[in-house]
């Protein structure tokens, strides 16, 4: 036993690199005034196969290696960089690609050579390399001492006493770490993409009656909810926002809590840490939880959890703008009135589709709705929508306003006429459902008809049709000729093949042999 022990260790050493290289450094505090260059030369560069970040402070865990460190986050592929927190590996033999948790300017990423300043008035200045300011922390109202990067990844301006007046935490951007709390009424946004950080349009907000997640739209819509008990619903009837609210992100779960709360409630339940793990909403609208895998030397980022726990096809964009989404495949719409949808790109269906005419209010007498059955929408119709109608109503309502590009109607369980009416001002994916409760009617554009228009089609139609018959009319004389002239070759050879009949002779032949016909070549034969 004592030797499998020993053996398990010797394996433990060879994946962790405990031959701790001189060059590892710790600076996680800086003092004001200061003055960093987005450079190489001024700042520590980290590769990371690929990819790299010019780092102004780093917190060096000595215990795992997993670091947090602040700096310039190249994007690829163009001369890019964001002010950003990120997570690295502090062993330089077994870098990882950073995990960026924060980011000051990734709606307006700067270039090489930008300049970040701190200053004991405006705390930081982030200018790019032609000198316009990006960002600041502008309007404090206390003199800035110095900036530090904590243990939990928690950027911090603090005063002379060693008082916190400004820190990152406040101010998410797509990130939670452990230890962090959201506030109510404060968000998180989605980054366009995995390289585009730019803000998408999904966002996480905890409002007075719970947790919602909201497609950017207009207006918003929403995609998610955990509501909180019903002694706080029956106290909140509508969405505000109660600053005592607040989730916090802890080793195992998150909670939530309120002042209206007799105890705090546990919404998300996850496996504990093997060392860093943090949450981040997705470009998808996804909320997932990574870990970094320790496991078999695997050295690499995993996601463990995907925690709003929704089927694929509850997400807005699953099937991106009109696509129908139905066991996690992807189609446009289709109906009898023809194809008025198309795919975006026919080898990626989860892109969208797209109208292959264009609704114009210029010719809104021709709109049309194109009928979908058994076809629910990821939004929650009873939030938005009209009071209890009946569906001609909804129909007629979709149609009267220009803007409106298609109209779900919902009927009550049990009763298939009346129900909820919910208008859409954008459409996004649809789910299907077969159960017989709900429809989805697509404004689409007709194409109009007119007098002159009829006349020409009918012209087209009959001039069609002659030129049919007459192809037919030829064919069939060939084919007679053809056959004429066979029967006619079939009586020549018939002639020649009975006995004691004179020699025939062609027309050229007698031409030749009469010098053309002035040449007399015999008489008489007959008396």
């Amino acid at each position: 036993m004592a030797f499998i022990s020993s053996l398990a260790f010797v394996a433990l050493l060879l994946c962790f690199p405990f031959s701790v290289n001189p060059q590892l450094y710790n600076y996680p505090i800086a003092s004001a005034p200061a003055s960093w260059k987005n450079s190489p030369s001024d700042l520590q560069p980290m590769v990371f196969y690929g990819e790299y970040a010019n780092s102004l402070l780093l917190r060096l865990n000595v215990s795992h290696g997993l670091s947090f460190a602040t700096g310039f986050y190249y994007l690829p592929p163009g001369n890019s960089f964001i002010l950003s927190i990120y997570i690295i590996s502090a062993f330089d033999e077994y870098y990882i690609p950073p995990q960026v948790i924060w980011s000051a300017n990734r709606d307006r990423p700067v270039r090489e050579n930008a300049t970040l300043q701190l200053t004991s008035t405006d705390g930081l200045t982030l200018r790019d390399n032609d000198g316009s300011l990006v960002w600041s922390t502008s309007g404090l109202n206390r003199s800035v001492a110095g900036i530090n990067i904590t243990e939990a990844g928690n950027l911090v301006l603090f005063d002379i006493n060693n008082s916190t007046i400004w820190q990152s935490i406040d101010h998410p951007t797509d990130c939670l770490v452990m230890g962090q709390t959201l506030e109510g009424g404060i968000r998180i946004s989605a980054n366009s993409s995995s390289t585009n950080l730019a803000e998408s349009q999904f966002y996480l907000t905890l409002l007075a009656d719970g947790l919602y997640g909201f497609l950017n739209s207009n207006p918003p819509q929403e995609y998610y909810y955990y509501r909180t008990t019903n002694e706080i619903s029956n106290v909140i009837s509508n969405r505000t926002v109660d600053k005592s609210m607040s989730i916090k992100f802890s080793n195992g779960s998150i909670t939530m809590s309120s002042a209206l709360l007799t105890y705090d409630i546990p919404i998300f339940h996850f496996s504990s840490a093997n060392s860093i793990q943090y949450i981040r909403l997705e470009s998808d609208g996804h909320l997932r939880l990574y870990d970094y895998d320790y496991d078999y030397c695997a050295f690499q980022w995993k996601m463990v959890a995907d925690l709003l726990n929704l089927s694929n096809c509850d997400y807005p964009t699953v099937c991106g703008h009109y696509g129908i989404c139905s066991n996690g495949q992807c189609t446009c719409p289709t109906g009898t009135l023809g194809n008025y949808f198309k795919p975006v790109d026919n080898r990626r269906a989860e892109i969208g589709c797209y109208a292959v005419t264009n609704i114009t209010c210029q010719d809104e007498n021709h709109h049309l709705l194109l009928n979908l059955t058994d076809v629910y929408y990821f939004n929650n119709i009873n939030n938005v929508a009209f009071n209890a109608t009946d569906e001609e109503t909804c129909k007629k309502a979709c149609l009267g306003d220009c803007k409106c590009k298609a109209a779900l109607f919902q009927t009550t369980k049990g009763n298939s006429k009346y129900g909820k009416c919910l208008t859409l001002p954008d459409v996004f994916s649809f789910k299907n459902q077969p159960d017989g409760y709900s429809s989805a009617y697509i404004k689409v554009q007709g194409a109009p008809s007119s007098p002159s228009s009829s006349k020409v089609g009918l012209g087209a139609i009959l001039g069609s049709t002659f030129g049919a018959l007459l192809f037919m009319l030829t064919l069939i004389s060939i084919y007679i000729v053809c056959l004429r002239r066979r029967e006619e070759a079939e009586d020549d050879d018939i002639f020649e093949q009975l006995p004691g009949m004179p020699t025939r002779f062609t027309f050229e032949e007698l031409r030749a042999a009469t010098e053309n016909f002035v040449k007399i070549l015999g008489k008489g034969g007959f008396v």
